[in-house]
């Protein structure tokens, strides 16, 4: 991130400045003849471009009363879509629903490559697109690739982007989106110092303001989990410096060589302004050879003019440990509660809890913490509560994801996007909800991915939308695309039977199931111990059923002849295939066709033959005994010529291939056949 974006006027010429209170004629004269220009007015203050070496003269020749400040201190949340599949957007898209109707406000740091986003068609062409810093809409990428996720996940929404660096630019912004028509605002920005994190100050009240017009705020919670510090002022030792642990007055960070790193420390001293905290930043261990490379040592409480806070900002020459050190100007004032907020590297010692920054921690706004593409929840992601205990974040969203610009982008300033797009696909389809039905609806559907119930990493659970308005989210639900409040699933599977092509798994679709009789919710309708699908695939085809040719999943006897199906292919040891020789055959009474039924037959399989049965002769009784075998061995001798009937029965060998004669190997055959 350039660090301009977060610190504007610092490096040039101009410096951006914001006056707090009434701005009269003599405040607006002085501020001509130095040259200054009065950019935006809004109830939270008077921004002012000024040459820099005209802003003593500006604070001197200004009333006590007057609040001069800087810009409060700010970063997009970046550390740095799947996440429309994931999150169930597809689902809304799908069901024809991309957002239409509703327009998404985006309020960002910077918009560079936007022209090349939307060239790719990765935006749309219709966007519009304002700049409120005087120094051009790119800068940054870090709009561009929120955009990219909002138009991902509501790709139907109309968007207003605003590129912005101070606070009075995003109230002017606030303003003309009002005007504009925007129901939902994503602001992937951290900001710092404009008040202690508990909902109150000037960036809140700007997040209230357009709650107050029907605009839902979606806000990035922050990166700051590892980054942050949260005490209250105590000094034990009597050296007005705080104690981090015992018998330490200082926290470390790590920094590199020639990188920047912002500082913010501010404490909770709005509202009586009587407490006066610095900032030192030592090069090694305080009091043990390091020595002061930076400091913020604001006036505040009595005579002062700075709000309770302070900022150092620092470029490392060298690779180290680099020690803070916090310090009460007086003795005899209060301990206040601080934070230190690093917008760099971790902190050494640090505070997980209250770890959100502005306007995350408004009333009115929805903030988003980060989970990866597994819902696991990041890291670094900021946990709640607020400084005054509120819950938050309300809602998780995935990050990790791809843009155009990204392979993988990171951070809530990823996952807030999701839940703004989100919104925006609930909104275009129940366009009657007011704001705080809207949150709730983003909020009710959410799976909940860490601790059961709320935390506060992942607030009620990361987001997931409920396409077809069954009660059942797109995490849980077995149809996404049907309303089945019921989620009946017969078996068991993936699909619930209101999409299920197959309800009950057996291979045949339910339409060819109730086509020919069978039960769609049953795998054997007729309980033979044979699948539907088996009996009908019988004849090869299992797309349809042909009779004659197919076993009946509606009979266990297809061909009636008092053998159930599964008995007649389990005739050769293995029920689940037909074999020609080895089972008998379930579509025919007399399998191998000697004119004596299957269920009479001692051999059923010996192809076209009786069995050996010839006596009495001419007259057959369907017993092979003793009587056969002695007029057997009067034809193989010779004493008695064969008709055509002896010829038929008699005539076994070889078994599946007679070779029209009566011999000894006949005899042979007959004999095993004789019980």
């Amino acid at each position: 991130m350039d660090r301009a974006d977060r610190e504007p006027g610092v490096r040039s010429n101009q410096v951006t400045v914001i006056l707090e209170g009434n701005l009269d004629n003599a405040a607006a004269g002085l501020i001509k003849n130095l040259s200054g220009t009065v950019r935006f007015s809004t109830k939270g203050g008077h921004e002012v471009s000024i040459p820099a070496g005209k802003l003593k003269a500006l604070r001197n020749g200004l009333p006590d009363a007057s609040l001069l400040r800087l810009p409060y201190p700010h970063a997009p949340a970046l550390v740095t879509s799947q996440g429309v599949s994931l999150t169930g957007a597809l689902d809304m898209q799908t069901l024809d629903n991309g957002g239409a109707g509703v327009t998404i406000g985006i309020i960002d740091l910077g918009f560079a490559n936007i022209a090349a986003a939307q060239a790719a068609g990765e935006l749309p062409a219709d966007l519009t697109l304002t700049d409120y810093t005087g120094t051009g809409t790119g800068g940054i990428d870090h709009g561009t690739n929120v955009a990219q996720i909002v138009h991902d996940m509501a790709p139907n929404a109309t968007l207003v982007l605003a590129k912005i660096n101070s606070d009075t630019q995003m109230d002017a912004a606030l303003t003309a989106m009002i005007a504009a028509g925007v129901r939902i605002i994503n602001h992937s920005v951290a900001w710092y110092g404009a008040a202690f994190y508990d909902g109150s100050g000037s960036i809140c009240a700007i997040a209230d303001r357009a709650a107050t017009n029907d605009i839902l705020w979606v806000n990035a919670n922050g990166n700051d989990r590892n980054k942050h510090y949260l005490a209250t002022f105590s000094d034990t030792n009597g050296d007005l410096r705080h104690n981090f642990a015992a018998n330490q007055n200082y926290n470390t960070i790590t920094l590199n060589a020639n990188a920047t790193v912002d500082l913010v420390l501010n404490w909770d001293d709005y509202a009586s302004a009587t407490v006066n905290y610095d900032l030192y930043l030592y090069n090694g261990v305080p009091g043990a050879g390091g020595s002061i490379v930076a400091q913020s040592t604001n006036i505040q409480g009595v005579g002062g003019w700075y709000p309770p806070y302070e900022i150092i900002t620092y470029t490392a020459p060298a690779t180290g440990t680099y020690y803070l050190v916090v310090t009460k100007k007086y003795s005899s004032t209060a301990n206040k509660p601080f934070t230190i907020f690093s917008l760099g590297p971790d902190l050494g010692v640090k505070t997980y809890a209250s770890s959100v920054a502005q306007p995350a921690d408004g009333n009115a706004v929805l903030s988003a913490g980060a989970t990866n593409l597994s819902d696991t929840p990041e890291g670094f992601s900021s946990e709640g509560p607020t400084t005054d205990g509120r819950l938050k974040p309300e809602i998780a969203g995935p990050d990790g994801v791809r843009t155009s610009l990204s392979s993988a982008f990171y951070g809530t300033s990823a996952a807030a996007p999701h839940v703004a797009g989100a919104g925006a696909l609930v909104l275009g389809q129940t366009p009657s909800l007011t704001t705080t039905q809207l949150r709730q609806a983003l909020i009710q559907t959410a799976k909940d991915v860490s601790t059961v119930g709320f935390d506060s990493r992942t607030g009620y659970g990361r987001l997931s939308l409920d396409a077809d308005q069954d009660g059942w989210n797109h995490d849980q639900d077995n149809c996404a695309l049907i309303t089945n409040a019921d989620q009946l699933n017969t078996d068991n599977d993936s699909l619930g039977n209101a999409c299920d092509a197959d309800d009950d798994n057996d291979g045949l679709a339910d339409t060819l199931e109730i086509q020919i009789g069978s039960n769609p919710l049953l795998l054997d309708t007729d309980g033979d111990g044979l699948s539907d699908y088996f009996e009908v695939a019988f004849g090869g085809n299992a797309a349809a059923y042909t009779v004659g040719v197919d076993l009946n999943p509606l009979a266990q006897d297809t061909d009636g002849d008092t053998l159930n199906d599964y008995i007649e292919l389990a005739y050769g040891g293995y029920p689940g295939v037909y074999n020609t020789g080895t089972d008998l055959n379930p579509l025919a009474t007399d399998t191998d066709g000697d004119g004596f039924p299957d269920n009479t037959d001692p051999l059923p399989l010996l192809l076209n033959y009786q069995d050996g049965d010839i006596a009495p002769l001419g007259h057959p009784d369907g017993v092979a005994n003793a009587a056969d075998y002695a007029l057997a061995l009067r034809i193989v001798t010779g004493d008695l010529a064969p008709s055509a009937l002896e010829l038929s029965h008699l005539d076994l060998y070889p078994v599946g291939a007679p070779d029209g004669t009566i011999d000894l190997s006949d005899i042979a055959l007959l004999m095993k056949l004789i019980k």
